[in-house]
This record gives C-alpha cells, sequence and structure tokens, in this order.
C-alpha cells in the first residue's frame, strides 16, 4: 500500500507539471525560434572546456591574450559557470546536448568519451554512480556544493535535472573545496532563463525501460525580472541481473529574481524517490575470468536474494545562490544548500566460491539517514595595474555540517548458492550496529588569477581546512580532528598562433569518515599533482586539442578486501599522459577523441607495490556524428562512437590472470521532424560483447546491449 502511495504521488506531481506546461504552450508553438535545421546542430564542443573568451587574432590564424575571464570557479556561484579553456589545468564541460546524444541515463556513462576518465568500472549499476579519474577516485558536487558520501550514505543524481557537467581532473581543492585525489566532477542543475519554454520527452527501451520527462521554463512577471522552471522526471528499468528492477521520480523547482542589475537570487529545490531492487554485480574471479568444468557465470545470474534485496531512496534538497555586486568590479557571492538523504537498501553479494559450484555471499545492510548544511561566502574582483597586469582575487570562506544516523552493517554472512542452477530463499540472521556520525568542517581559501603582459596567464591559491567528526560506526569510535593547507599554482604562454603551453602543481585534502572491516579509523586523503600541457585552438584546426602530462599521488588510499569494507594502503601513484580533441571537421561533420596512458601503481599490505587493479594502461574513444537536411525542412543526425579499455591485472589477489581489454561500440540516429517534435535512437554496446570490466578483489561484468528510443516534443 505504500508503494502504491509513492508511485502516485509522483506521477501525480509530473502529470500537474505537464498540465501547467501545456497550459502555457498556445501561441508559442508557432513562434518557436529554432528551426529544425538548427535544432539539430552539433552539440558545444566538450572534450575541453570551451574558451570562455576567444582572444583577439594577432598574426598568422593565431591569438593574443584579451581582457582577462575568470579561468577557475570557487564553488561554482556563477550565473555563467564554466572553466575556462584558457587555464593552466585539465578540465572539461560537457553540455546537455552531449549527454542527451550519447544516450546517457546516468552520470557515469555522460562521462565515458573524456580522456583521463575510466567509467562504468564495477559494471553496471542501478543504485549508484562509478568512475575514477585519472586512476583515482572523485567528489561529485550539485552546484557546488559537495554531496558529502558517508559510506553506505550515497547521493545519487537525476541526470535529467543537469544543465551541464563540470570536471576538473586530478587533485584540486580550491576550485570546489575539500575533494578527492582524481578531482571534481559539479553537475549544473537546471536553473531558470530568461525565456518561455518547454520541452516534452517520452522514452521507451530495453530491459523494460518507460520514462517521461518535463522541462518548463516561464516568466512569472511582464518586467521579466522573475522568472522560474519546472523539471520532473519519471522512469522504470529492469536491471541486467535477473529480477532486479529501479523506479526513479524527480521534481525541481526553481525560481530566480533580479532585483535590479547587480543583485540576483536563485532559489534550487528538488525531491528525488527511487524505489526497486538493487543490482549485485559483485563475483569471484573464478567463474568470469577464471574457467570451472561447468563454463562461465551467467552475466545476467542474480548472486543476491530477489526476495530479501531493495533499495528505497529519498533526497531531498533546498537552497539559494546570490549574488549582489556592490562596487564596480566586485562582487559578493553566498551558495547555500541543504540536503536530506533517507535510505533504507539491503544487498545480498558473492565474495569468493568453493571451487567448484558454490558462490559464498554476505550482506550488506543499511537503513537511516543524513542531513547536510553547507555555506560558501567569497568575494570576488578585478584589479587592474597599468595596462599590462590584471588581476582577479577570489576569498572566501565555507562551511559544512553533516549528521548521519542509523545503522549499517558492511558484511553479514549468507548462504551459499549454486552459480550455475540458483535456488532462492534460504533464511539467514540480520544484524546492523548503530552509525552515528556528527561532522563540521570549516574552509578558508584565496586565490588570484592573473594576466601579465599580452601572452601570460597565471593563476595562486591556498586553502586551510579544518574538520572534526565524533561519532560511533560499528562500536568503534569514528571521531577525527585534522586540519591541513591545501596549495594551487599554475602558468599559461598564450602564443598568436594558438598554441598554449602550461605547467601547474596542485593538492587536495579529504577527510574520509568511518572504520574499515578490522576497526581501524579511515585517514584523510591526501593528493598532489603534478601537470604540463598544450592546448591548441588555431583558426585551421576547427576545434580544440589537449595534450597532458600529469603524475598524481594519493596517501592513505583505499583497497578493496574479503570484508565488503574498503581497508587503507600506503600510497597510490599514477603517471600518465592524456589526449583529448573536438573538432569540426566540416560544417555538418563533427569528431571527438581521446586517449589515456596510464602507469599506476599502489601499496597494498605487507610493504609490496602492484598495478592498481581496474587501471587499464591503454585508453581510446571516438565519436563521429554528421548532420544530413532533409528536403521537408527536417534534419538527420547520425552518429558513432568506439570506446577501447585495455587488459587490466589485479596482481594482489589473482597474480598471472590478466583481465581482456574490450571494445564496445555506441550508435545514435536523430531524426529532427521540424521545429518542434524529434525523435532518437541510441544503442550502446551494440554488438552485445559479454566482457568484464576488470576485478578489485571482486570481478565485475559491464553492461549489456541498451536500445532506446526517444520522442521529444519542443518550443521557445
Amino acid at each position: 500500500m505504500r508503494k502504491s502511495i509513492h508511485r502516485l504521488q509522483a506521477w501525480a506531481a509530473l502529470a500537474a507539471t505537464g498540465c501547467l506546461a501545456l497550459a502555457s504552450a498556445p501561441g508559442h508553438a508557432q513562434n518557436a525560434a529554432t528551426d529544425a535545421a538548427n535544432a539539430d546542430a552539433p552539440a558545444i564542443r566538450s572534450g575541453s572546456a570551451a574558451p570562455a573568451a576567444r582572444p583577439e587574432a594577432a598574426g598568422a590564424g593565431g591569438r593574443a591574450v584579451g581582457e582577462l575571464d575568470a579561468v577557475t570557479v570557487v564553488g561554482t556561484v556563477d550565473d555563467l559557470q564554466g572553466l575556462d579553456f584558457y587555464a593552466p589545468n585539465s578540465s572539461a564541460v560537457i553540455s546537455a546536448k552531449d549527454i542527451e546524444a550519447q544516450g546517457a541515463r546516468k552520470l557515469d556513462e555522460a562521462l565515458q568519451y573524456q580522456a583521463g576518465i575510466l567509467s562504468e568500472p564495477f559494471g553496471a549499476d542501478n543504485k549508484v554512480e562509478w568512475f575514477k579519474i585519472r586512476g583515482f577516485d572523485a567528489s561529485v558536487s550539485l552546484d557546488g556544493t559537495p554531496t558529502t558520501p558517508n559510506g553506505f550514505f550515497v547521493w545519487k543524481p537525476e541526470i535529467f535535472g543537469i544543465e551541464s557537467v563540470e570536471v576538473l581532473k586530478g587533485p584540486n581543492s580550491l576550485e570546489f573545496g575539500a575533494s578527492e585525489p582524481g578531482g571534481v566532477v559539479n553537475l549544473v542543475t537546471k536553473r531558470p532563463h530568461k525565456e518561455e519554454s518547454l520541452r516534452m520527452n517520452a522514452e521507451a527501451g530495453h530491459r523494460g525501460r518507460l520514462g517521461l520527462g518535463i522541462d518548463y521554463n516561464g516568466l512569472a512577471n511582464e518586467a521579466g525580472s522573475v522568472y522560474y522552471r519546472i523539471v520532473a522526471q519519471a522512469r522504470r528499468a529492469d536491471g541486467m541481473q535477473r529480477q532486479t528492477d529501479m523506479k526513479s521520480y524527480y521534481l525541481a523547482p526553481s525560481l530566480t529574481i533580479d532585483f535590479s542589475e547587480r543583485t540576483s537570487l536563485t532559489l534550487l529545490a528538488s525531491i528525488q524517490r527511487e524505489d526497486g531492487r538493487p543490482t549485485n554485480g559483485f563475483l569471484p574471479a573464478y567463474g568470469t575470468v577464471i574457467g570451472t568444468p561447468y563454463g562461465k557465470i551467467d552475466r545476467r545470474l542474480n548472486a543476491g536474494e530477489p526476495g530479501f534485496d531493495h533499495l528505497k531512496r529519498t533526497q531531498a534538497s533546498a537552497g539559494w545562490l546570490f549574488s549582489h555586486t556592490f562596487a564596480p568590479d566586485w562582487t559578493f557571492m553566498q551558495n547555500y544548500r541543504f540536503s536530506h538523504l533517507d535510505i533504507d537498501q539491503r544487498n545480498v553479494f558473492a565474495w569468493g566460491s568453493d571451487g567448484n559450484r558454490e558462490l559464498l555471499r554476505g550482506y550488506s545492510l543499511t537503513d537511516g539517514s543524513t542531513r547536510n548544511h553547507y555555506i560558501d561566502n567569497r568575494i570576488k574582483g578585478r584589479v587592474r595595474l597599468g595596462e599590462s597586469v590584471e588581476i582577479l582575487p577570489v576569498v572566501g570562506i565555507d562551511y559544512l555540517k553533516s549528521d548521519t544516523s542509523g545503522s549499517n552493517n558492511g558484511f553479514g554472512w549468507v548462504p551459499n548458492l549454486d552459480m550455475f542452477d540458483p535456488v532462492y530463499g534460504q533464511p539467514f540472521p540480520l544484524s546492523a550496529p548503530p552509525y552515528e556520525l556528527r561532522t563540521n568542517q570549516l574552509g578558508l581559501y584565496a586565490a588570484a588569477q592573473a594576466r601579465v603582459g599580452s601572452h601570460w596567464n597565471f593563476n595562486a591559491g591556498i586553502r586551510h581546512d579544518r574538520a572534526r567528526s565524533d561519532g560511533m560506526i560499528a562500536g568503534v569510535d569514528s571521531g577525527y580532528d585534522v586540519s591541513r593547507n591545501s596549495v594551487n599554482v599554475g602558468a599559461m604562454y598564450v602564443s598568436d598562433y594558438g598554441v598554449s603551453p602550461y605547467v601547474s602543481y596542485s593538492e587536495s585534502f579529504k577527510p574520509i569518515a568511518g572504520v574499515d572491516g578490522y576497526g581501524n579509523t579511515y585517514q584523510p586523503y591526501v593528493g598532489k599533482q603534478k601537470e604540463a600541457g598544450i592546448k591548441l585552438d588555431p583558426d585551421w584546426l576547427g576545434g580544440t586539442l589537449t595534450l597532458a602530462y600529469f603524475d598524481v599521488e594519493e596517501r592513505n588510499a583505499l583497497i578493496s578486501d574479503a570484508s565488503n569494507i574498503q581497508s587503507q594502503s600506503g600510497k597510490r601513484t599514477n603517471r600518465g599522459v592524456e589526449l583529448q580533441g573536438d573538432f569540426d571537421l566540416t560544417p555538418a561533420t563533427r569528431l571527438r577523441v581521446s586517449y589515456t596512458y596510464n602507469h599506476s601503481r599502489q601499496d597494498v599490505n605487507g610493504g609490496q607495490t602492484v598495478r592498481t587493479p581496474l587501471i587499464p594502461r591503454h585508453q581510446a574513444s571516438l565519436w563521429l556524428s554528421h548532420r544530413l537536411g532533409l528536403p521537408n525542412g527536417g534534419a538527420l543526425t547520425l552518429a558513432a562512437g568506439a570506446r577501447y579499455n585495455g587488459p587490466t591485472e589485479d596482481q594482489q589477489y589473482y597474480p598471472g590472470e590478466t583481465i581482456p581489454g574490450y571494445t564496445l561500440f555506441d550508435l545514435m540516429a536523430r531524426y529532427q521532424i521540424d521545429r518542434n517534435w524529434a525523435v532518437q535512437l541510441n544503442a550502446r554496446n551494440l554488438a552485445d560483447k559479454t566482457y568484464v570490466s576488470g576485478c578489485d578483489f571482486y570481478c565485475y561484468y559491464g553492461g549489456e546491449r541498451t536500445i532506446d528510443m526517444q520522442l521529444q516534443y519542443q518550443w521557445r
């Protein structure tokens, strides 16, 4: 009964939103400003952050430095959020149009064509996002505010509610606050624009996928100083493993008030509900990469307990973005967000085998809630020292308060299961000790970006974090009291020919709560990165190209073991090279390419150093799209993609075994019928390749083929 009420409430909210949007639609469809050809034009470049302000040409098809724009973003409060191409770092901005073109339904899928990013290393998962940047875990922020995952208490974003995805690669605690060594993925949510528009999206596809989305933007007064947006989504789909499924409902209203040209306030809110049986991709090497007398484990095997497993997650947030220009070139900004996560999750998984037919299994259980308050205050300005020097200073203070309360057991015993003839339903005892955690973190930061002369860009910054926590996890005191300074410096030379070499050094610091399976309290993540590269943006190239060398080191790295609760080792390193290119070959043809080389090593218990599991030495991707204008005024866009991940090893647990590499193919076809209607087909893993995505004590099958069809209606 309770499940039916939740479903009825979600669909009623979605229907009400659609009625509101359609009630405003008459009179606008015939005045749509975007014709069919433009509606289907290639999206903005996403391989690296597009130049925010292209400097004026000066010489043989090149550029000189013009007026300096903000090239890094602290807390991301600005209305125009982005990382500048001319910053001395590696970054990317992925637009909603690019996400849609790839048919991505989750954040980790949206990152699959970016250099340096390993997406879905643990296979397709319907309950959480998995990706690594430059071989390391990365932080996720929402409009510049941390999502603060605590153990199994994890926030899951809705990709339909995202305007763009900002990726900052490698350790850097300055731009988005305290973060993990892989970098930060900041999700810019959809917020109001000064226009009236409507978009409706219906989808159907593989494994029972059904969905309906509505995105309406409107003006609240004749002056256009108050405008709003309502985004809603309902979706359901079955997972790759048998008897797994997930239903998701999302609603996000927002409102912007321009009090004057100098003062603006945007109110943001969202609520999301998920309900279903989660996928459980944990499997042993025996039966996946190591053969058995009975063959290989079916990738669709559910190694859990369908009658026991469930996920019920409700997450809500509310906050604001405030900006006030109090003097010429000086602005105060504030970003506040409250979030609440309520989760009830039970999973049975396989952690080993008996060497014959049976899987050894365990369970994890989480039931509780997390409440977060985060606020970021800062002042930014512009100082000109004559004609040749311009400085953009930023100073700020942020504060995070997080309280988690509930119960959690990361590992409990479950009866064995025949991996080739499963029979479910055997009883087993449950227990979950209290999980109580209270965290406070204060951050102070100062940074400056400078233009010196006509060709040099510099940046430098320092951040101080003080974090305190107290609480009990699994009966162990998990409190900490830590502080650390993190620095960030970089320099770039922008030549007259669109060739810009750069160097940078950055650090990160991220306290982590919890204990491992042996009762040891986790120590903070500490990362540092040295990077050198070159960025090309000449007129003749028709796009951008970035080549970067990176050297990243993480202390207190997490490693997997049989407890299902990771423990910390000494150090993990990765030295590698990234190449990212995004080109318009013709006005209608676009090419995106990426390549990554990794040489990643990690310490394990006993002082041994091994190759980091899951991380391939070589990764590459290619996405090619072409748009055809049709005689009836419509347009047809065809795109094809290929993703390659090289072989990997788990030298700690399976020495001598190699997990084969794999190449996956994707396809997209979009028919823009007219200025309002479009239909799109996406196929991912087109050949339906069966592969193991990697092993890290556990082994994981990669995602199967999915085929989705979307019908879209829009006006503006």
